[in-house]
């Protein structure tokens, strides 16, 4: 059994683009792509409306899980939309949903939602401790192997056929056009990223995808099992006071993200040194 943890269903990335090429791993994970010769079919739009605001509090730890829906663009990028499943609390054991997510089958989302490419991403686990921005569709659910989703926006990849084949893109700054606040609270341990330019990125959510003892309880490990390139730093401290970070799809400059290796996913914070 789901339940919802707000009146309406929280949204994740709250976005109006996300243009990167995007990190999610490839192939070995159930997706599936159609051949570039494959007959036209019918394919979501990726224009968004119904926006709705959301919140989710009390989330540090919960799992959560991601589909992509891709169109193939005439001049070889992707364009589609995403569905999450962030703010909904499952009844069932973690790992239980976790099997049930990594048995989705690709072909047959694809065939009930079209698009030319379904990529999965996670299972996930989130590390701020509260999230709010904006939904779309009105926030309608659509269940996918017993999981709710809601669509939370679009995104952009330069080829499709990379974002099929590609590694995870890590330890790279990628653009992340979306509304959305996220809170880690006073007390708290963050987990960081530090660019050779100095710039940090504060840990949002993790993946289990790439390896599945990836869990929060390992977090404290995690510095240890990082390989970061030459430049790179990785830090952990603990908040005296609540951390806010916020974001705007229409920001100038856009918000940027970093992926660690493992697929944990970190937000940009101006305000850290």
């Amino acid at each position: 059994m789901v339940k919802n943890s707000q009146s309406d269903l929280g949204a994740f990335f709250a976005t109006a683009a996300l243009v990167v090429a995007v990190a999610w791993h490839p192939v070995a994970q159930a997706q599936a792509a159609a051949p570039k010769a494959a007959a036209a079919q019918a394919k979501p739009a990726a224009g968004l409306a119904g926006p709705c605001d959301v919140k989710v509090e009390n989330y540090r730890g919960k799992p959560f899980y991601e589909i992509l829906f891709m169109n193939r663009e005439a001049n070889g990028g992707g364009k589609g939309n995403y569905f999450n499943s962030i703010g909904h609390l499952f009844d069932d054991p973690d790992d239980v949903i976790d099997a049930r997510f990594r048995a989705l089958n690709a072909e047959a989302l694809k065939k009930e939602f079209g698009g030319d490419g379904v990529f999965f991403n996670g299972p996930r686990r989130f590390v701020a401790n509260s999230v709010s921005g904006i939904g779309y569709d009105n926030c309608k659910t659509r269940v996918m192997g017993t999981i709710p989703f809601v669509v939370f926006g679009t995104f952009e990849v330069p080829s499709f056929d990379k974002f099929v084949s590609g590694p995870p893109v890590a330890y790279k700054v990628l653009v992340s056009k979306r509304t959305n606040t996220f809170v880690w609270k006073a007390g708290e341990q963050v987990h960081e990223l530090i660019t050779p330019e100095g710039a940090v990125y504060t840990m949002f959510s993790l993946s289990l995808k790439v390896d599945p003892n990836n869990t929060i309880e390992n977090l404290p490990t995690l510095g240890k099992r990082l390989t970061l390139p030459a430049g790179w730093k990785y830090r952990t401290r603990t908040l005296d006071k609540d951390l806010v970070l916020s974001s705007r799809f229409d920001a100038d400059p856009p918000n940027t993200v970093v992926l660690d290796q493992f697929e944990g996913n970190y937000q940009y914070n101006p305000g850290a040194k």
